[in-house]
């Protein structure tokens, strides 16, 4: 298989800007997943949600983007998704997994990240994971059962829902952790539907991979020195053997028969090596495409630098390509 390496190109005038947010981020708090700030992240996660969900809503309206919302899988642990659907009738339906560290976020809140795609077009289910909360009891493999609930959902009532024949994925840190390990337990469930995927920024090692131990006070969003140590709160009672499980870190499971990829990461992300080691490993079973973005940091996407508007516009191109592609194959079954 092949591994294309892209990396985006910025006018002077861009990566000025770039480097403005970045300037005001490093006097910004960094993220930390110790007590605490744990404990307020999910007290202030549902009040943040409702707010940008009922402003989003209208920010959509005013664009031709209808927004819904409905809960799928078992009564016990329903989960609920966000759906954002074009003006027009969808050519495709998007899954998509928000980011947050695992304990923060929500599918409304990723209304700024998947609203381009719904402009292009596409049906956007947006998933609303358990976020891990130990007093609750979440643990990881509660988030990767209701990740693979959904996208079993996708791949057969989604696509009767928006009467469409294609169904792409696209994680976004945390989410792409998560998005990696349902599609391989989907895979292993004989599930191999997915014409392409997308992952963002992901973090696929977490044991830590080499640039996440490399990260140093400098580093943007997160607590850099700190980074393998918050990694390993979220699997209490392991050590760095025990989070290289396949189950926990997708980056050491078994990757055949799994569909086409992009991978996007930016230059300054402290897991830059989760992307690169796992589009590597990933192009020994499939096509995949690598996207490096000058001048970006973790989550960049929420920061309105003009990366993440050329990021997107990439995206949107690769899945134009992915869908023509596949119109090819399926009129010439020999080529």
């Amino acid at each position: 298989m092949a591994l294309t390496v892209h990396t985006l190109s910025l006018t002077p005038a861009q990566t000025r800007a770039a480097r403005r947010i970045n300037a005001a981020m490093t006097v910004a708090p960094r993220l930390k997943l110790d007590g605490w700030r744990l404990r307020l992240g999910l007290r202030l996660n549902p009040i943040a949600d409702r707010a940008v969900g009922r402003l989003g809503a209208l920010t959509l309206k005013r664009r031709g983007v209808a927004v819904s919302s409905f809960a799928i899988g078992p009564v016990a642990h329903p989960v609920p998704l966000r759906i954002l659907q074009p003006a027009t009738a969808p050519r495709a339906l998007l899954i998509d997994f928000h980011g947050g560290g695992w304990v923060i976020g929500s599918a409304a809140l990723n209304d700024g990240l998947t609203r381009h795609f719904a402009e292009a077009g596409l049906a956007v289910a947006s998933v609303d994971y358990r976020l891990l909360d130990d007093v609750r009891g979440v643990w990881m493999h509660d988030a990767v059962d209701d990740c693979a609930t959904a996208l079993r959902w996708a791949l057969n009532e989604g696509r009767d829902r928006f009467g469409v024949d294609k169904v792409f994925l696209v994680g976004e840190s945390a989410g792409a952790h998560l998005a990696a390990l349902a599609l391989m337990k989907l895979r292993d469930e004989g599930h191999t539907r997915l014409p392409a995927c997308i992952f963002v920024q992901g973090v696929f090692d977490l044991s830590g991979s080499p640039s996440a131990r490399a990260a140093g006070p400098e580093t943007l969003l997160f607590d850099g020195p700190n980074l393998p140590r918050d990694l390993g709160r979220l699997t209490p009672g392991l050590d760095e053997a025990g989070r290289r499980a396949p189950h926990l870190s997708p980056l050491y499971a078994d990757l055949a028969g799994l569909p086409p990829a992009l991978f996007v990461t930016g230059e300054l992300d402290p897991f830059r090596d989760d992307s690169l080691l796992m589009a590597e490993a990933w192009a020994r079973h499939a096509p995949v495409d690598f996207v490096d973005v000058p001048t970006a940091p973790h989550g960049f996407q929420h920061f309105r630098a003009p990366t993440a508007r050329l990021a997107q516009a990439f995206m949107r191109r690769w899945i134009n390509q992915t869908e023509a592609l596949e119109a090819v194959s399926v009129e010439n079954p020999d080529r």
